[in-house]
C-alpha cells in the first residue's frame, strides 16, 4: 500500500503540471486575453522553463516538448518547430539550474526572457526572413519585443505556481517517507 501511495503522489504532481499546461494553452489561444497593442504573452514557454528548473533535466525536457507541441498548435506552425526547440531549451535550463544557478525569481526571469528571445528569433528567421519578407525589423520591434516583455512578466506568477505545486508535493513525499 505504501508504494501505491508514493506512486499516486508522484503521478498527482505530474497531473497538476498537466492541468497548468492546459490552462496556459487555453490562455494563449483565447483571443485578446492579456493582449496589449497587438502583442500577447507566450504562456507555455515560461511554464515549461519553470517546470524544467523545478523538476530537473529529463522531466523538464519532456514537459518542454509537450508545451512546444501545444505552442505549435496554437501558432499554426509546423508540428515540432517549437517542440524541438523548447525541449532543448528546457534541457539546458534544467542543467543550468541543477549545476550552476538557483531557481530564484530573478534567474528564472532572465532564463525565460532569453528563451523567448531565442525562440521568437528563430521563428522570425525561419518564417519571415528566409522567405524574403520585407519589414522584418519592424515586425521584431512591434511584435516580438512587446511579446518578450509580456512573457517575462507572466513568468513570475507561473514560477510561483510551479514552485508551489512542487513544494506541496515535496512536503507530502517527505511526510510519507518518515
Amino acid at each position: 500500500m505504501d508504494s501505491h501511495k508514493l506512486a499516486m503522489l508522484k503521478v498527482s504532481r505530474q497531473l497538476c503540471y498537466a492541468v497548468a499546461l492546459l490552462v496556459c494553452y487555453l490562455m494563449q489561444t483565447t483571443p485578446g486575453f492579456l493582449a496589449f497593442f497587438g502583442a500577447k504573452p507566450i504562456f507555455l514557454l515560461p511554464l515549461a522553463v519553470c517546470i524544467a528548473a523545478r523538476e530537473g533535466v529529463f522531466p523538464g525536457a519532456l514537459w518542454g516538448a509537450a508545451a512546444g507541441l501545444l505552442w505549435d498548435l496554437a501558432s499554426g506552425r509546423t508540428g515540432g518547430f517549437f517542440a524541438i526547440q523548447l525541449m532543448a531549451v528546457c534541457f539546458v535550463v534544467g542543467a543550468l539550474v541543477a549545476l550552476y544557478l538557483r531557481g530564484s525569481a530573478f534567474n528564472l526571469l532572465a532564463l525565460c526572457t532569453a528563451a523567448a528571445l531565442v525562440l521568437t528569433g528563430t521563428d522570425l528567421l525561419f518564417h519571415y526572413l528566409l522567405h524574403g519578407y520585407s519589414g522584418v525589423g519592424a515586425l521584431f520591434l512591434r511584435r516580438s519585443l512587446p511579446t518578450l516583455l509580456l512573457t517575462a512578466l507572466v513568468s513570475l506568477p507561473l514560477r510561483w505556481v510551479v514552485f508551489r505545486i512542487g513544494d506541496r508535493f515535496d512536503r507530502a513525499l517527505d511526510q510519507f517517507s518518515e
